[in-house]
């Protein structure tokens, strides 16, 4: 089962040194909002978008697990994913969770933007590059 972590609870997980920040969001939100720096937090960081900026809408990368796996990613380690508000990385979890994986999603996501959860990576005032 997916765990359900906040920006804040990353930060402060221990044991999270050398495992896996995983940003599935599209490029365009990666130049517009910014990138969270995982590094800063002692993760390993990647950026592998789940879908497609298409018009008003998004479609799904057909190459996402392909570029996934080209990633090598170590199966002993935690694999933490962030979208911008918790949905994709959900998605996105539970595909690596059923590949043997121990996933999180950070489910405040990079740039939370509702009046639920006021907290986000941004918010919260996380490192980013």
């Amino acid at each position: 089962m997916v765990k359900q972590i906040t920006s804040l609870e990353l930060k402060a997980f221990e044991g999270k040194d050398g495992s896996y920040l995983i940003d599935v969001r599209t490029p365009e939100e990666w130049k517009n909002v910014g990138r969270p720096d995982g590094e800063a937090l002692g993760l390993v960081t990647h950026f592998v978008s789940y879908q497609f900026q298409d018009g008003d809408g998004r479609v799904l990368n057909p190459d996402f697990e392909k570029e996934m796996d080209a990633l090598n990613l170590d199966k002993n380690k935690k694999v933490f994913f962030i979208c911008r508000s918790g949905v994709r990385s959900q998605a996105t979890a539970e595909i690596y969770e059923k590949k043997g994986f121990e996933t999180y999603n950070i489910s405040d996501g990079f740039l939370r933007s509702d009046t639920v959860y006021k907290s986000s990576w941004k918010a919260d005032k996380l490192p980013i590059k």
